[in-house]
């Protein structure tokens, strides 16, 4: 509550004085108090911050996320942001101010704070994002019910500067595609397309009985599974075993697997560190895969010494 606020519900100057005196409230800023005794959570430092701020304050850029469920990171260091136009007299003890020329506003958990995709887009900004924690944040926000890259393409417009707006639009092609996972991204871009090798189509559904029954969005039926990524014209299929993978869903997966066989198709199974360490040999491996089931098309190489271009087995 800020002073003004009680002021304003009847409380005197000297009421306010004795509450503080007490113990009883608790001076987050000038003329900002916690109206109660005890600890301070995370969530009332950050109400605090925006209060103190002023006129048209949000919680912005990390701050924002825990409020939107995108993160259970609490930074430490509260950042709000001011629109452009005003300029805040005094430092706000353990707080970052930001002015902004464009500021969305929302409110979550009664906190004023950035719209879902201006707070996004903001986290992006920042210089210690790297690659997969931008790819790991964006899939989140795209989740069904939460939002949608194209809702993220709309707000990257007015962000007409923003230092990875080339790699924005790629991974939200990604999130339009339908992968799922930090290491589905890392197949695509590293593995699949920068050796040139058939396209696949991600998150397909598989019942129980091994037969194709869609994608990502169809109508749950029970049993069914999904393949991370597969070429349905060749039977080939790659299922990538990320950072997260849960050992108690092995059993699960090679059951699907072994109905897969049974239709005909070939699956590969990867792990985080072949996609992201030796992208070029699992490239090769799934090249030769394609090619043996049909394939007429080669592999190219990423690079002088990328392992597609010194591999004899992909000799014409």
């Amino acid at each position: 509550m800020t002073r003004k606020q009680a002021l304003a519900e009847g409380r005197s100057a000297k009421r306010i004085r004795g509450l503080v005196a007490r113990g009883l409230w608790q001076v987050m800023h000038r003329g900002v108090y916690l109206t109660h005794s005890g600890p301070v959570a995370w969530q009332e430092r950050v109400a605090a911050a925006v209060l103190a701020a002023g006129a048209g304050a949000v919680a912005s850029e990390e701050c924002a996320l825990p409020l939107w469920g995108l993160s259970e990171r609490r930074p430490p260091v509260v950042t709000v942001a001011i629109p452009a136009s005003r300029t805040l007299r005094a430092d706000l003890r353990g707080v970052r101010v930001r002015r902004r020329r464009r500021l969305t506003r929302a409110v979550r958990s009664g906190i004023p704070v950035t719209g879902l995709h201006q707070s996004v887009l903001d986290v992006l900004a920042l210089p210690r994002t790297d690659d997969d924690e931008m790819v790991a944040l964006l899939l989140r926000a795209c989740r069904p019910g939460r939002s949608s890259p194209a809702a993220l393409r709309a707000e990257l417009a007015h962000h007409p500067r923003h230092p990875r707006r080339a790699d924005l639009e790629a991974v939200l092609e990604a999130a339009e595609l339908g992968l799922g996972s930090v290491a589905e991204w890392r197949y695509v871009r590293d593995v699949e397309r920068a050796h040139g090798l058939p396209t696949m189509t991600p998150q397909v559904a598989v019942a129980p009985s091994g037969e194709l029954v869609g994608t990502r969005g169809t109508t749950p039926t029970e049993g069914m599974q999904y393949l991370d990524l597969l070429d349905p014209e060749r039977g080939v299929g790659v299922e990538i075993d990320g950072a997260l993978f849960h050992d108690d869903r092995v059993h699960l997966d090679r059951a699907r697997d072994r109905s897969g066989t049974v239709q005909g198709r070939v699956m590969l199974r990867a792990g985080w560190s072949d996609v992201v360490l030796r992208p070029c040999e699992l490239a090769v491996e799934v090249a030769l895969v394609q090619i043996r089931r049909g394939w007429t098309g080669r592999p190219r190489a990423c690079s002088p010494g990328c392992a597609v271009a010194v591999d004899a087995r992909l000799a014409r």
